[in-house]
This record gives C-alpha cells, sequence and structure tokens, in this order.
C-alpha cells in the first residue's frame, strides 16, 4: 500500500515531505472542504447529477451535484447517496491512493444508494487531487 502511495505521488510530482507539510498543515476537513467549493461547475453539476452524503469520522458533509452545486457541512436526508467512511480513506480518496471501487471493495467505504451514482465521484475526486498538488507546492 505504502509503495503504491508513493509511485502515485512521484507521478504527480509530489514528493513525501510536501505531501506530508500539506497533510499536517491541513488536517482540518472543514478547511479541505472549503478549498474543493471553487470545483463545484455547472459541468461538473451537469455531468455527475448526483447529491451525496459524506459520513466522516467526526463529521458529515452533503455534496450537491444534482441541484445547487454546493459542499455544506451536514447532512441532507434527501440525499441520492450516502458514503459512510474514516478520514482516512477519505483522504486517500483525493489523495489517489485508491478509488471509490476500491474502498467499497475492501469494506473501508460503505455505501447506502446506487453504486453507479457513486462512481460518478471520481471525477470530483481526481479534480480534488489537483487541488493537494497545487498546495503542495
Amino acid at each position: 500500500m505504502l509503495n503504491q502511495v508513493v509511485r502515485k505521488m512521484m507521478a504527480q510530482r509530489l514528493c513525501v515531505y510536501q505531501f506530508t507539510r500539506l497533510l499536517s498543515s491541513s488536517p482540518n476537513i472543514p478547511q479541505l472542504m472549503e478549498k474543493f467549493k471553487p470545483l463545484i461547475t455547472d459541468r461538473l453539476v451537469h455531468e455527475t447529477g448526483v447529491s451525496a452524503v459524506l459520513k466522516l469520522t467526526d463529521s458529515a458533509w452533503t455534496l450537491d451535484l444534482r441541484d445547487e452545486g454546493t459542499i455544506k457541512e451536514g447532512a441532507d436526508e434527501t440525499a441520492d447517496i450516502t458514503l459512510d467512511m474514516n478520514n482516512e480513506v477519505f483522504l486517500q480518496l483525493i489523495d489517489g491512493s485508491t478509488t471509490t471501487a476500491a474502498a467499497y471493495m475492501s469494506g473501508k467505504l460503505k455505501l447506502e444508494g446506487n453504486i453507479m451514482q457513486a462512481m460518478k465521484l471520481s471525477s470530483l475526486f481526481k479534480n480534488m487531487q489537483g487541488v493537494i498538488a497545487e498546495e503542495a507546492k
């Protein structure tokens, strides 16, 4: 697993120092979510069309990619899907060291709702990787 993370970081031209510095300077999930808000574009909403709740270790977030195109703290009961995972798995999704499918298949991510809708979030997680790479520079 560690080898995969290192290879992924090398492919993105992130060194271990930069990645560690980024996570240590931004371990706060609310701060990360604020950085991700500009990624929610009209195009992403149009292509994805899903509302999802991310239940993390100590917080819940609603990603509305169906109507408004927003990221809000708290769980919206009308969301299409719920992804339940700990903070570490979420960070792995956004740093590219795992995928939604791999996390689900390994049992690290629990899903309520349609798995195909959950897979639509992969493009958002890939965009989040770009924010992390920029932040580490």
